[in-house]
C-alpha cells in the first residue's frame, strides 16, 4: 500500500482544508515529519489510519474526538486518502459524527458518520462505514491491528512488545498471528478426552448393570462363576457362561411344557365325562317339573272353554247399543252449535263496545295534538337566534385554542432555551476544568522528563559491577559511581506522564469544541425565542420607547398571566357554547316534532270517523246472533246439555262392559291352550333327551369325576407357574446377553478412541509425563518469536556494531508454561541478562529492531503482503551520534526495493540528514499548516 494524496478538513489541529501530495515524496527512501510540538505531526498518521480503518494510529483517539476546535461552524470535517495497491488506485473518504449548522433555518444538526470508497476502474463505489472498512481490509490484505504493527508503528508502541510479560506477549501474538485456533484445538481435545472418559465410566456401569441382572438358580452348576461376572470380565468368558445358562434354562422349560400338555389333555377328558354326568342329573329333574306343569294346565283349559261359550250371544247386543250411542251423539252436537252462537253474539257485543271506546280515544288524541302544536310554535319563536349564537361561539373557541397552542409552544421554547443556557454554562465549566488539568499534566510531564534525563548517569551506574567494563569508558574499575537520586522517576512513570498529557490535550480540545457549540446553540435559541414572543405578545415585549428587555424570570411571569387569562376566557366560552348547542338541539327537535304532529292530524281525524262506523256495524251483528240463539234453544230434547251427556255416558258404559267381558274370556282361553301345548312339548323333548343320554351314560360316578378334576386342575396350575418362572428367567437373560454383546463391542471401540484422544490431548496440553510442559499454542508462538528474532537481530547487530543480540528464554523446568520471555546477549563481555537492564538508547534500538522484525514476520504470515510505505512515530532523542548513525543505516536499508519510510522526530540531526521533509507548524490564528519539502 502506497499513500499518494492526503486531504484533511477540520480534522485535529487542521482547521482549513489541507492537501498533502505524498506522491511528490517519491517511491523510495526516507522522509521526515517534523515541526512544532503539538502542531499535529502524529495527526497525519491518525488521518491515514482513520481513513482506512476508522481508527487513529495510536488507538487512543476516536473519530468523534477529531473535529478541529478552530474550524468554522460550516467547515465540513473529513479525511480523504488516495492510495495505490498493486498498481491500482483507490480513494477513500470518511467523516466522523459532528455538529454543523442546519442547511435550512437556524440551529445545529448532527452530521452522521459516513464513508465512501471509490475505484479508479469505474466500478460502483462502496458506501457505509463498516462496508468501506471491510473493502479496505480486502484490498490491502491487513486488518487494523496488523497494519499498526507492520506499516504504522505508533508512538509509545516500540517498547510495549520488548518489555511485555509472557502473558502480554502471548496475547499480542494471539491477535496478530491468530493462534487462538490452536488454543481452541487444545480445549476441544481436552473436552473430548473428558467426555470419552465419562462415557467409559457410563459404559462400564451399564455392563455391570446388565450382568448383575442375570437370573439363575442357586443349584445351577455355574452359579459361582455367574455371580462373579462384572464389567472387567473378558467378554468371551462372560458370553460363554451366559450361553451355557440359557441352554440349560431352555431345556428345563421344554421338559416342564411337555408335562403341562399331558396334564391338560387328561383334564379335558375328565371334564367331558363330568359334564355328561351333570347333564343327565339335570334332565331327570327338569322332566319331573314339566310333567307336573302339564297335569296342572288341563283343568285351567277346560274352565276357559266354558267361560268362552257363556259369552257367545253378546255380539248382537253390542250392535244395538252402537246405534243408540250414535243417536245420542248427534243430539249432543246441537248443544255445541247453540254454545257457538252465544259466543259469537257476545264477541260481537264486546267488539261494538271496544270500537266505541276507540272512537272516543281518537277524539281525545286529536284535541291533545292541537294543544301541543300551539305550544311548540311558541317555543320555536323564542329559539329562533340559537344557530347564529352557536356559530359565533364556535369561532371564538377556535381562536382561543389557537392562542393556547401558541402559548404552549412558547412555553416549551422557553424551557428549551433555559436548558440550552444551562448546558452552555456546564460546558464552559467543563472546558475550564479540562484546561486546568491539561496545564497540570503538561507541567508534570515536563518535570518528570527533566528529572529522568538528569538521573541517567545514576541509572547506568546501578548496572556496573566490579571487573565488568563500563559501557561508556570501558574501565573495569568503578571507584566513584554516580548516585541515583531518591526522587528519580522511572521510564514507566515518564511514559505514563506523557500519555496523561496527551489524554489531557484531547479532553481539553473536546471540551473546547463542546463549549463553543453549546454557546452558539444557546445564543441562537435566545434569539429565536425573542422573535416568537414578540410575534405572539407584541403588547408585552414591544413599546413606543424601544425594545422591552427579555429575561427568563420576566417571561415566565408574563406567560403565567396570559395563561390564566386565557383559561378564564376559555371556561366562559365553553359554558356559553354548551348552552347554544343545547338551544339548537332543542329547536331542531321541536321543529321535527311539529312536522310529525301536523302529518298525524288528518290520519287521526279519519281514524275517529272509521271507529264510529265500526261500532254501529258491530251492534247490528250482535242483535241478529241473539235471535238465532233463541230459536236453536227451543228445538233441543233436554233443557240442559248435562242431561243429554248423562244419557250418552250410560249407553257408552253398557257397551264397554259387554265388550270387555267378551275379550277377557277369549284371552283366557288362548293363554290356557298355549300353556298346555308348551308343557306337553317340553315333556316330550325331555323324554327324548333322557333316552339318548342313557345310551351314552358316564363310565364313572359323578363324585369320583369331581375329585379327579380337582386333582388335575391343581397339577396344571403348578406346572404353569413353573413354566412362567423358567420363562421369567430365560427371556430377560437372553435379552441381557444380547445387550451385553452389543455394549461390550461399543466399549472396546470407545476404549480405543479414548486412548488415542487422551494421548493427543496430553500432547497439545503439554501434560505428557517426563516431557517439557509446553502447550500447543505456546509452542506455535515460540516458533513465531524465534522467526521474529531472526529478523530483528539482523538489524540490532547493525545498530549496536555487533554487541547485542536478542534471544528467547525457554522454560525453566518441565513444570513451567513459560517460553516467550526475552533476554539480551552481550557479545562484548559474553554475558546474558534481561532486556529490562538495557539503557534508554539501547532499549530504543532493541525495541526498534524488534518492531521491524515483527513487521517482517506479520507481512510473511499475512500471505507475503508487501507494503510500499512504512511509518515510524517515535523520538530518536535517546541515541548518541554513533547510535543514530547506525539506526539510520538500518532504516535506509528498509527503503530498498522502492519502499518509502516516514519518520516523526524532533531530533535536529535527522533534519540535517533527511532532505525530504513534511514540516508542520502552528498558526497564530489557531490550527496548523503543513508544508512539503522535496
Amino acid at each position: 500500500m502506497r499513500p499518494l494524496k492526503l486531504t484533511l478538513s477540520a480534522f485535529g489541529p487542521y482547521a482549513a482544508e489541507t492537501v498533502l501530495e505524498l506522491a511528490k515524496l517519491g517511491r523510495g527512501g526516507l522522509y521526515l515529519v517534523t515541526g512544532d510540538t503539538g502542531a499535529g505531526k502524529t495527526t497525519l498518521f491518525d488521518a491515514i489510519t482513520y481513513a482506512l480503518y476508522d481508527h487513529s494510529s495510536g488507538g487512543v483517539r476516536e473519530g468523534t474526538m477529531l473535529r478541529c476546535k478552530y474550524a468554522g461552524p460550516k467547515t465540513p470535517t473529513f479525511v480523504e486518502l488516495e492510495f495505490e495497491v498493486n498498481g491500482q488506485r483507490y480513494t477513500v473518504r470518511r467523516n466522523p459524527e459532528y455538529q454543523r449548522p442546519k442547511n435550512r433555518g437556524e440551529g445545529m444538526t448532527t452530521e452522521k458518520a459516513d464513508a465512501t470508497l471509490t475505484y479508479s476502474d469505474g466500478r460502483p463505489p462502496v458506501t457505509k462505514a463498516k462496508d468501506v472498512t471491510a473493502a479496505v481490509q480486502e484490498i490491502i490484505g491487513l486488518d487494523y491491528s496488523q497494519f499498526c504493527q507492520i506499516a504504522m508503528i505508533a508512538q509509545g508502541q516500540f517498547t510495549k512488545l520488548l518489555n511485555a510479560s509472557t502473558e502480554e506477549r502471548s496475547r499480542i501474538f494471539r491477535k496478530l498471528f491468530r493462534t487462538q485456533r490452536y488454543a481452541r484445538l487444545q480445549e476441544r481435545l481436552q473436552a473430548e478426552s473428558a467426555a470419552l472418559s465419562q462415557q467409559r465410566t457410563t459404559q462400564n456401569a451399564k455392563l455391570d448393570s446388565l450382568l448383575s441382572g442375570i437370573r439363575f438358580s442357586p443349584d445351577d452348576p455355574d452359579a459361582d462363576a455367574l455371580a462373579a461376572l462384572n464389567a472387567q470380565t473378558e467378554p468371551e468368558t462372560a458370553l460363554a457362561l451366559l450361553e451355557g445358562l440359557l441352554a440349560r434354562q431352555q431345556a428345563a422349560q421344554e421338559t416342564v411344557a411337555a408335562a403341562l400338555k399331558d396334564t391338560e389333555a387328561k383334564l379335558d377328558e375328565v371334564q367331558r365325562q363330568l359334564g355328561a354326568a351333570q347333564q343327565a342329573r339335570q334332565l331327570a329333574a327338569q322332566l319331573a317339573a314339566k310333567q307336573a306343569e302339564l297335569t296342572a294346565a288341563l283343568p285351567v283349559l277346560e274352565a276357559a272353554r266354558a267361560e268362552s261359550a257363556r259369552h257367545a250371544g253378546d255380539a248382537a247386543q253390542l250392535d244395538v247399543l252402537a246405534g243408540q250411542v250414535t243417536q245420542a251423539q248427534t243430539a249432543l252436537a246441537a248443544y255445541d252449535e247453540l254454545d257457538a252462537l252465544c259466543h259469537q253474539q257476545q264477541t260481537a257485543r264486546d267488539a261494538a263496545q271496544l270500537a266505541a271506546a276507540k272512537a272516543k280515544a281518537k277524539r281525545t288524541q286529536l284535541a291533545a295534538l292541537d294543544t301541543a302544536l300551539a305550544a311548540a310554535e311558541k317555543e320555536l319563536t323564542a329559539l329562533e337566534d340559537a344557530p347564529t349564537r352557536l356559530l359565533a361561539l364556535q369561532n371564538r373557541e377556535k381562536e382561543l385554542a389557537q392562542r393556547s397552542t401558541a402559548l404552549t409552544t412558547l412555553n416549551q421554547r422557553l424551557a428549551a432555551c433555559q436548558q440550552q443556557a444551562q448546558k452552555a454554562h456546564r460546558a464552559q465549566d467543563a472546558y475550564r476544568t479540562a484546561a486546568e488539568a491539561k496545564e497540570q499534566a503538561h507541567a508534570r510531564r515536563d518535570a518528570l522528563d527533566k528529572a529522568f534525563l538528569d538521573a541517567q548517569a545514576g541509572l547506568l551506574a546501578q548496572a556496573l559491577a566490579e571487573g565488568a567494563p563500563c559501557p561508556v569508558c570501558g574501565s573495569v574499575h568503578h571507584p566513584a559511581k554516580a548516585q541515583l537520586p531518591h526522587t528519580a522517576p522511572t521510564q514507566a512513570q515518564v511514559d505514563a506522564a506523557k500519555q496523561e498529557a496527551e489524554k489531557a490535550d484531547a479532553l481539553a480540545q473536546t471540551a473546547s469544541t463542546a463549549a463553543q457549540s453549546a454557546l452558539a446553540a444557546a445564543d441562537e435559541a435566545r434569539r429565536s425565542l425573542r422573535r416568537d414572543a414578540e410575534s405572539l405578545l407584541p403588547e408585552r415585549f414591544t413599546s413606543p420607547d424601544g425594545t422591552v428587555q427579555l429575561t427568563f424570570k420576566g417571561m415566565n411571569a408574563v406567560l403565567t398571566e396570559e395563561a390564566c387569562a386565557l383559561h378564564a376566557a376559555q371556561a366562559e366560552c365553553v359554558a356559553a357554547l354548551r348552552q347554544a348547542e343545547a338551544d339548537c338541539a332543542r329547536r331542531t327537535a321541536l321543529e321535527a316534532d311539529r312536522q310529525a304532529k301536523s302529518r298525524q292530524r288528518p290520519a287521526l281525524e279519519q281514524a275517529a270517523a272509521e271507529a264510529d262506523s265500526t261500532a254501529a256495524a258491530q251492534n247490528a251483528s250482535a242483535d241478529a246472533l241473539e235471535q238465532q240463539a233463541a230459536a236453536a234453544r227451543a228445538a233441543l230434547p233436554y233443557p240442559q246439555r248435562a242431561e243429554a251427556q248423562a244419557a250418552l255416558d250410560a249407553l257408552e258404559a253398557s257397551r264397554t262392559a259387554l265388550r270387555t267381558g267378551m275379550e277377557r274370556a277369549q284371552h283366557s282361553l288362548k293363554q290356557a291352550e298355549q300353556a298346555y301345548a308348551a308343557a306337553k312339548a317340553a315333556v316330550d323333548a325331555l323324554q327324548t333327551q333322557q333316552a339318548t343320554a342313557e345310551t351314552t351314560g358316564p363310565a364313572q360316578p359323578l363324585e369320583f369325576l369331581q375329585a379327579e378334576q380337582a386333582r388335575l386342575a391343581a397339577a396344571r396350575t403348578a406346572l404353569r407357574e413353573q413354566v412362567q418362572q423358567l420363562a421369567a428367567q430365560r427371556l430377560p437373560n437372553r435379552a441381557a446377553a444380547e445387550k451385553y454383546r452389543t455394549a461390550a463391542e461399543a466399549r472396546t471401540q470407545l476404549e480405543q478412541r479414548w486412548q488415542w484422544v487422551s494421548a493427543l490431548a496430553a500432547t497439545a496440553g503439554g501434560t505428557l509425563t517426563s516431557k517439557q510442559k509446553i502447550k500447543l499454542e505456546a509452542y506455535i508462538q515460540m516458533n513465531y518469536l524465534d522467526r521474529i528474532l531472526r529478523h530483528a537481530n539482523t538489524r540490532l547487530m547493525q545498530m549496536t556494531a555487533g554487541q547485542y543480540e536478542l534471544e528467547r528464554i525457554g522454560a525453566e523446568n518441565q513444570r513451567s508454561q513459560s517460553g516467550l520471555d526475552l533476554g539480551i546477549i552481550d557479545h562484548y563481555n559474553g554475558t546474558r541478562r534481561s532486556v529490562k537492564t538495557l539503557s534508554g538508547g539501547e532499549s530504543f534500538k532493541a525495541s526498534l529492531a524488534l518492531a521491524l522484525g515483527l513487521s517482517d514476520e506479520v507481512q510473511s504470515a499475512a500471505g507475503g503482503i508487501r507494503l510500499d510505505t512504512l511509518f515510524l512515530d517515535e523520538g530518536f532523542g535517546s541515541l548518541d551520534d554513533e547510535s543514530l548513525e547506525q539506526a539510520m543505516r538500518v532504516l535506509s536499508g528498509l527503503t530498498e526495493g522502492d519502499r518509502l519510510v516516514g519518520i516523526i522526530s524532533h531530533v535536529g540531526a535527522l533534519k540535517d540528514r533527511i532532505d525530504r521533509q513534511v514540516v508542520v507548524r502552528k498558526a497564530r490564528t489557531g490550527g496548523s499548516t503543513v508544508e512539503l519539502i522535496v
